[in-house]
């Protein structure tokens, strides 16, 4: 399942931040779960962390992260 929910993670992390500017990035994020407090636990975010490990800075796991602690709560 790691490889899978990582590769469903960047794909539709990655659609959201390039192929749309962005827009939208604060509605998809909690469906993947990336949260106002980061990764919720036992969520599709959190499998793709723990197949990569420790991520790099301007990954599209860490974009994400930022992306829904910024965010206003829509």
């Amino acid at each position: 399942m790691g490889l899978l929910t990582a590769l469903a993670v960047n794909g539709v992390g990655g659609i959201i931040i390039y192929g749309t500017g962005g827009l939208g990035a604060a509605w998809v994020a909690p469906w993947l779960g990336f949260g106002s407090a980061g990764i919720a636990g036992g969520s599709m975010a959190a499998a793709a962390q723990s197949y990569y490990g420790n991520l790099a800075a301007g990954s599209i796991i860490s974009k994400l992260t930022a992306i829904a602690m910024t965010a206003p709560i829509p």
